[in-house]
């Protein structure tokens, strides 16, 4: 009876050696392999981070990537701030748009800064093109905070290498593939981040929601 007891334990033993073996191996097998691993429907970008390559065919977008594009956004908020209207003409491809100031006077004299300027871009219809998603902080005449702002820009490269703001009319073809970059996820969660920032200082800033209030009825 003694035997068949220290038998059984042996084979105890034997099996949980070789479960324990099982288990080592397949973690090892995890670690090594699974980063090389792709899941269905997913690539890596450059900066790391996955793109989602389902119909939509989703692309990330690129955060202060070229720096001539930024270099001329926040020189083009600097002279809206200013009113500066020889120098907005000479950035953007309608300089006809700059011929009357009188609106661009009346939003200089509410906002008189733009800080923080973040430009998230996404290929633009050709090469020479860029979609640009511009995020900065509005500093507002009488207001104690500095809420987000986000807008669109379609940046074209000239023939001198140069770039301009595309202020043009779209047309049809352009309007529906802005429309659609729109729905990015990641520009999505731009706006909504966006649109949070700007509920917190309603919330938080009776200066800011009495000049939330006031554009909106204007």
């Amino acid at each position: 009876m003694a035997k068949g007891k220290k038998d059984k334990g042996v084979v105890a033993l034997l099996l949980l050696f070789v479960w324990l073996v099982f288990i080592l191996l397949a973690l090892l097998f995890y670690f090594y392999f699974f980063d090389k691993l792709k899941l269905p429907g997913s690539s890596d970008s450059a900066d790391g981070k996955k793109v989602t390559t389902e119909a939509a065919e989703t692309v990330t977008y690129k955060m202060n990537d070229n720096l001539e594009i930024n270099s001329l956004v926040i020189e083009y908020y600097t002279a809206l701030a200013l009113c500066d209207q020889k120098k907005l003409k000479s950035m953007v491809t309608d300089e006809s748009k700059f011929d009357d100031m009188t609106s661009y006077e009346r939003t200089a004299a509410k906002i008189t800064n733009y800080r923080n300027v973040s430009c998230y871009t996404l290929p633009g219809m050709d090469d020479n093109s860029t979609v640009t998603y511009v995020t900065c902080n509005l500093t507002i005449e009488g207001v104690t905070s500095t809420p987000l702002n986000i807008s669109r820009m379609y940046i074209v490269k000239q023939a001198d290498g140069s770039y301009k703001i595309d202020n043009s009319e779209p047309s049809a073809e352009l309007k529906s593939y802005l429309e659609k970059q729109d729905q990015n996820p990641d520009i999505q969660a731009l706006y909504k981040a966006v649109t949070e920032n700007i509920n917190d200082a309603i919330k938080n800033d009776e200066s800011f929601a009495e000049f939330y209030n006031t554009i909106k009825q204007d």
